[in-house]
């Protein structure tokens, strides 16, 4: 039987929405540290739908997007927090599963190229690698430019840990940054991810996209959102503003995923609005032909 990594859900959107008295530009890492058992509670409850790869809360933790609220002088703690929250959900539910740190854009989400130097970029990653030194594995996520790509890439390499790398596309295919698929993968090649996937798109946009992907990528994944759309963040604006596609169903959404294993992807999961109902559905619909495991376990 033929294993596949099963990634989390839409984590910090599902915190935020149970999260009713919050608003924040720091998401659902202001919700943490006003609320630390809702995390917890949203961690376990992935675990228990069965993923096996669980990311910690840490999407909006960066030290750019801290230094613009004046807190960064909290980076250690939020990072220690969201380990403790997340250890909390795994003794809870007692299932092995891995803790995948998170390396996001650093400024924020669906920007283009960043106006700053390689080395610069790759400090800022370094630093949250070296504060999430205990995670199983690492998830650079909702990338839109190679340059961030690349310097991700080199601070997780230095980890020695296993780590995926995800791309964003646009409707039209391509990156923010207006960099094409072939070209996305060729940038990170050479620092040998453990996996090349595609996160946060629309799931046609995914769908579309995979084949290609996998041709290009030994090992090959993906994790959509289902947001009507993103443009109003993509603009600076608020995730407040961001609104969930009613047509998403647990059902429908583990048909798009279905598309993407018989095109050869081996990491499936969920982004935002994907709650921890689609990975059930997910985990009950496909274990019947895979072995679902951790990232780290893939074969």
């Amino acid at each position: 039987m033929t294993s596949i990594a099963l990634l989390d859900g839409g984590l910090g959107q599902e915190i935020y929405r149970r999260a009713h008295s919050v608003s924040s530009p720091l998401w659902s890492v202001a919700v943490m540290l006003e609320q630390p058992d809702i995390v917890s509670a949203v961690h376990a409850d992935f675990i228990r739908a069965g993923a096996r790869t669980l990311t910690l809360n840490t999407y909006a933790a960066t030290p750019t997007r801290l230094r613009e609220q004046n807190m960064f002088e909290q980076f250690a703690a939020i990072h220690r927090q969201a380990f403790q929250v997340l250890e909390r959900a795994i003794e809870e539910t007692g299932v092995q599963v891995d803790i995948a740190g998170c390396l996001p854009p650093l400024t924020g989400s669906y920007r283009g190229q960043p106006a700053r130097s390689f080395e610069d970029l790759r400090d800022e990653y370094a630093l949250i690698v070296q504060r999430q030194a205990r995670a199983d594995v690492f998830l650079i996520e909702t990338i839109t430019n190679t340059l961030e790509a690349r310097a991700a890439c080199a601070a997780a390499q230095e980890s020695g840990k296993p780590y995926g790398m995800a791309f964003r596309l646009e409707a039209d295919g391509r990156l923010r940054s207006g960099e094409t698929l072939a070209e996305a993968v060729s940038a990170v090649r050479d620092d040998g991810p453990t996996a090349v996937m595609l996160n946060c798109c629309d799931p046609e946009v995914l769908t579309a996209a995979m084949p290609e992907l996998v041709a290009l990528y030994p090992r090959a994944g993906g994790y959509a959102n289902a947001f009507k759309s993103v443009e109003s963040m993509a603009q600076g604006g608020s995730v407040d503003a961001l609104e969930a596609r009613p047509d998403i169903s647990p059902e429908a959404y583990t048909a798009q995923v279905r598309q993407w294993l018989a095109d050869g992807a081996r990491v499936v999961g969920g982004c935002c609005e994907i709650t921890p109902g689609h990975i059930r559905n997910m985990a009950e619909a496909l274990s019947v032909d895979f072995e679902l495991v951790p990232f780290s376990q893939m074969g």
